[in-house]
């Protein structure tokens, strides 16, 4: 018998012993315990409950004192009453124009409600102009 034939042989008996079924009774043989099979819980039918009524207890908010926010709209006061940060200078790129602005700080203001609203604006740095 040739050295291919041989390994044929042992290739093919290792095949015919270790078929499917036999390999996983080999695999279950080597379990201590048996695993039981479980069952899925069953859900219930969509539409199985009648319909319902939902109910609620309403407990209104505690007073507090804040609102729930701006009413709208906002009105200024007083053109007046507006602050305003340092002036300075703003120079085009080829030296001809130059502007001075004095940016808007803060803005008083009114709501719908007459409640106060001030609005403060942040400072503009160097080089940050229009």
């Amino acid at each position: 018998m040739a050295l291919a034939d041989e390994r044929r042989a042992i290739g093919g008996g290792i095949t015919s012993a270790r078929k499917s079924q036999q390999l996983v009774s080999d695999l279950q043989s080597l379990e201590s315990q048996r695993r039981e099979i479980g069952k899925l819980n069953e859900l219930e039918r969509k539409g199985a409950k009648p319909a319902q009524t939902g109910r609620s207890s309403y407990t209104p908010p505690a007073n507090t004192g804040t609102g729930g926010g701006i009413a709208s709209p906002l009105t200024e006061v007083s053109y007046n009453a507006r602050t305003y940060y340092d002036e300075y200078t703003v120079t085009s790129s080829d030296g001809l124009l130059t502007l001075k602005l004095k940016p808007i700080k803060q803005v008083k203001s009114v709501d719908a409600n007459g409640a106060e609203v001030v609005q403060i604006y942040a400072e503009p740095t160097e080089g940050a102009g229009p």
